[in-house]
């Protein structure tokens, strides 16, 4: 079944299809692009807020916040106390002999790397 052997309607009604499928295509797009970017709007505007709430603060050491002070008083006893220490601290583990076998086998870091290590982020202006 050839181009040629079709009628007048049927080739009309193939270009309504296709013409409204890509009439589609670019409406929900363009509805996802804006989605998109009301979200980055959101991020953006929930960034500043924070920072603009961290900037009204007096004190921004901990050990002069009045509200860490008193969970010490009142919870912790002092600092580096055994129960602050248990609650409050993470272990950390030496992983450098892990890293370093992995450098010798040429394994890390990864081979390419070099070439993704120059590329900004996607996000970054």
């Amino acid at each position: 079944m050839s181009l040629m052997s079709q009628t007048r309607r049927l080739f009309l009604k193939g270009a309504c299809v296709l013409t409204g499928g890509i009439l589609l295509g670019v409406r929900m797009t363009s509805k996802a692009y804006a989605a998109v970017m009301q979200i980055k709007d959101c991020m953006n505007t929930r960034i500043k807020s924070v920072y603009a709430a961290d900037d009204r603060f007096l004190k921004k050491a901990s050990q002069d916040n009045v509200q860490v002070q008193q969970m010490y008083k009142l919870y912790y006893t002092k600092p580096l106390s055994e129960k602050a220490e248990h609650e409050l601290h993470t272990k950390w583990f030496d992983r450098s002999a892990s890293i370093n076998e992995l450098r010798a086998k040429g394994i890390y870091p990864n081979p390419r790397f070099a070439m993704f290590s120059k590329m900004p982020y996607p996000y970054e202006n």
